[in-house]
């Protein structure tokens, strides 16, 4: 059985994406016996720079993190030749997705992935930077059906406050074909402070910990 391949995507920058995946890799990693491994495809690197920096000293144990470089020859060639391999190491392949729409990079990323996460954030410019770029993935879901595959997409409402723009967020549910989670992440300093490849943010037995609620919804939602 191949590896499950989960893409974390949106357009607008500051959305909390990277930190999102790590914390949601890092959970994985230390919950359940599956073998994880991130590709960081964002220009900014993000994961691979905090994956470098804790893996300085040896005997640390953190899930997997190579970085893609998009900017180089037949670069979806080369892509699919490094998912090949992965899908024969590991269990569970996440993607931190380059942050631009109009790139082919984006759209690749999302072609060859089972599920899409979308963070969604409560201001004005990210509600409109998400619902374009929802309106880019029936496309994508098209050229999958056509191939036998199928795409879900959800949405995580993340750094959610106590405004009422949060509301705004679940009447984006059905654009693109997106299911919002019951579950949502806070705007907390905690998840800011705690991303790591190694250690989980919170300890797994907290049944009333909100990440560990987010979590266990991830775990139903994504069937992994």
């Amino acid at each position: 059985m191949s590896a499950k391949i989960i893409s974390f995507a949106t357009q607008k920058g500051g959305s909390g994406k990277s930190t999102m995946l790590m914390l949601t890799a890092a959970a994985f990693h230390n919950r359940t016996g599956k073998k994880v491994l991130v590709i960081d495809c964002d220009p900014q690197k993000s994961v691979k720079d905090i994956y470098k920096a804790e893996n300085q000293e040896s005997g640390n144990d953190s899930y997997d993190v190579i970085a893609y470089n998009w900017n180089q020859p037949k670069p979806e060639v080369n892509f699919q030749k490094t998912l090949a391999i992965a899908e024969k190491k590991f269990d569970l392949i996440f993607l931190d997705a380059p942050g631009k729409v109009e790139g082919k990079e984006v759209y690749f990323s999302i072609l060859i992935s089972d599920i899409v996460v979308v963070p969604l954030v409560a201001s004005a410019l990210d509600i409109k930077a998400t619902i374009r770029f929802l309106r880019t993935i029936p496309v994508v879901k098209e050229v999958k059906e056509k191939q036998g595959f199928s795409l879900e997409v959800f949405g995580v409402i993340n750094k959610k406050d106590n405004t009422v723009e949060h509301q705004r967020l679940v009447e984006l549910a059905g654009i693109g074909g997106l299911q919002v989670f019951d579950s949502s992440l806070s705007n907390l300093v905690r998840y800011k402070r705690g991303i790591s490849t190694i250690h989980d943010i919170t300890d797994p037995k907290l049944r009333e910990d909100e990440f560990n609620t987010y979590f266990e919804e991830f775990r139903k939602k994504c069937k992994v």
